[in-house]
C-alpha cells in the first residue's frame, strides 16, 4: 500500500456523465468524445474507458502515442487520430486498429501498402480544409483523393470532415466555413458516396449552429465543463476537474522579511505563512519566456496591477505571495482565525487543467465516493484512513469495472 501523497485531482465523473446525457439530448448526431491533451487533464486512460462504459460511438485523440495509451489499457472503441500521420507510422496505425485522418497521396498510399501486406481493411476520415489553414486538402481537390481513396482496396472511406476556426466567435466565417464542407458533400453524393459520416461542429459549434451537426458531432471542452460560447439556460454544465494539495508547512514571518526567489514579495505586517507542495512544474503559473524587453514589461505591470493568484480553504480564498517556485509556493494565511492549526489541511487550487503535470494522482468519484486512482500510467484502487487515501495497483482491465457507473 502506497501513501497517495499531499497533492491530487478530483474527477468527478458524475459531473462528466450529465454533460454527455445533456450533448446526447441537445443533437441526435453520433458522438466523438475528444481526449486530447491527456482528455483535457482529466486522464485519458480512465476516461476513454469511462466513455466506453457509456457506449459513446467514437473517440477522438491527437496522435499515434496518445491512441496507443488507449488500446494498451484495453480501449476497444473507435479511434479518431486527428493529427495526420506520417508514412513510417502506416504499420501501427493497422496494429491498432484506429482510424486515421488523412490529407496526403503520400501517407493514404503507404496506409493501403501496409494494410494489404497485413490482409487488413482499414477505415480513414479524410480533412478538408475550409479555412483553418492548417492539415486538409483543399474543397477542389476533394473528389480527386476520394476517387484515389476508392482505387485502394485495403482503405475504406468511412468519413469526411472539417475544423472550424472560430465557432466560438465568428459567425460568418464559421457559416462560410460550413458552406464549403456542404458543397463538398453535395459534390460527394452527386458522385455515388451516400454513406459518409460528415462531421465538422466542435463544443462551440454544438450549441451556436445546429446546422453544422450533420452526422457526428466532435465534443471536448462541454464533456469537461467548459465553454467558450454562451450556454443556454438548459443547458447546464457540471464542474468535472478540482486540483487540490495539502499544507505541508505553517510558519509566522515577521514584518519586513521576503518570501521566496527573487524577493519579490516582502511582508507589511506579521503574517502567518502556509506551504503547498505544487509549482511551475506542475503547471501552476505558467507563462511563456519573455523574449521581448517591452513584452517583460507588460506582463511586470500587468501583474502589479491584477489581483494575486488565490487558493481555497473552506470556501474562502487567499493569496500565493512571492514567486511561484518548482515545486513549492507559499500562501499568505494570516486572515485564517485558526491559521497556525493549518498544517495538513486541503488546499483547492483554480488553475488550467491542461498545464498540470501528469504525474499528479488522479482521483476518480462516482456517487461522491473516491472509485479509482490513476497515477504514474497506472491503476490503483482506494483505500481511505483517517483521512487519508491509501493506494495498491490494480490492472487496467479492473479499472473499467470500478468505472462503471451503476
Amino acid at each position: 500500500m502506497k501513501w497517495l501523497g499531499p497533492t491530487w485531482i478530483n474527477v468527478d465523473l458524475d459531473g462528466i456523465y450529465r454533460n454527455l446525457e445533456q450533448v446526447r439530448q441537445y443533437s441526435k448526431a453520433l458522438i466523438c468524445a475528444v481526449l486530447k491533451g491527456d482528455a483535457y487533464g482529466h486522464g485519458a486512460i480512465a476516461i476513454g474507458q469511462f466513455f466506453e462504459d457509456q457506449h459513446v460511438d467514437y473517440l477522438a485523440v491527437s496522435d499515434l502515442p496518445e491512441a496507443l495509451e488507449l488500446r494498451e489499457a484495453g480501449v476497444r472503441s473507435p479511434i479518431l487520430v486527428l493529427e495526420p500521420c506520417l508514412p513510417h507510422q502506416a504499420p501501427e496505425v493497422i496494429d491498432l486498429n484506429l482510424t486515421a485522418t488523412v490529407s496526403s497521396l503520400e501517407f493514404i498510399t503507404a496506409l493501403a501498402k501496409q494494410a494489404l501486406s497485413k490482409g487488413k481493411k482499414t477505415n480513414v476520415h479524410l480533412k478538408i480544409d475550409t479555412g483553418m489553414s492548417r492539415v486538409g486538402v483543399p474543397p477542389s481537390c476533394a473528389l480527386n483523393v476520394v476517387q484515389r481513396i476508392a482505387e485502394l482496396p485495403a482503405l475504406k472511406l468511412e468519413g469526411i470532415y472539417s475544423h472550424f476556426a472560430a465557432a466560438y466567435s465568428d459567425h460568418d466565417f464559421t457559416k462560410k466555413q460550413l458552406h464549403a464542407l456542404l458543397a463538398v458533400k453535395e459534390q460527394l453524393v452527386g458522385a455515388g458516396w451516400n454513406q459518409l459520416i460528415w462531421h465538422s461542429a466542435n463544443s462551440a459549434a454544438l450549441l451556436s449552429f445546429p446546422e453544422s451537426h450533420l452526422d457526428m458531432v466532435r465534443i471536448g471542452t462541454l464533456l469537461y465543463g467548459q465553454s467558450l460560447v454562451r450556454v443556454r439556460p438548459e443547458f447546464h454544465l457540471h464542474p468535472t476537474w478540482t486540483l487540490f494539495s495539502r499544507i505541508i508547512q505553517v510558519k509566522p514571518v515577521q514584518k519586513g522579511e521576503s518570501i521566496g526567489y527573487g524577493r519579490t514579495y516582502t511582508t507589511r505586517r506579521p503574517s502567518i505563512i502556509g506551504i503547498i507542495p505544487i509549482g511551475y512544474g506542475d503547471g501552476l503559473g505558467v507563462a511563456p519566456n519573455q523574449n521581448s524587453h517591452w513584452q517583460h514589461i507588460k506582463t511586470t505591470i500587468t501583474s502589479i496591477l491584477d489581483h494575486p493568484r488565490k487558493v481555497m480553504i473552506d470556501g474562502i480564498s487567499y493569496p500565493i505571495v512571492g514567486k511561484i517556485a518548482m515545486g513549492m509556493c507559499c500562501i499568505d494565511l494570516t486572515n485564517h482565525s485558526k491559521a497556525l492549526d493549518l498544517y495538513g489541511a486541503p488546499v483547492q487550487i483554480p488553475t488550467r487543467r491542461i498545464t498540470v503535470g501528469k504525474r499528479i494522482p488522479k482521483a476518480y468519484i462516482i456517487n461522491n465516493k473516491i472509485r479509482l486512482i490513476s497515477w504514474r500510467n497506472r491503476f490503483w484502487h482506494p483505500l481511505c484512513r483517517n483521512n487519508q487515501v491509501y493506494i495498491k495497483e490494480i490492472p487496467f482491465s479492473k479499472g473499467k469495472e470500478l468505472l462503471h457507473r451503476r
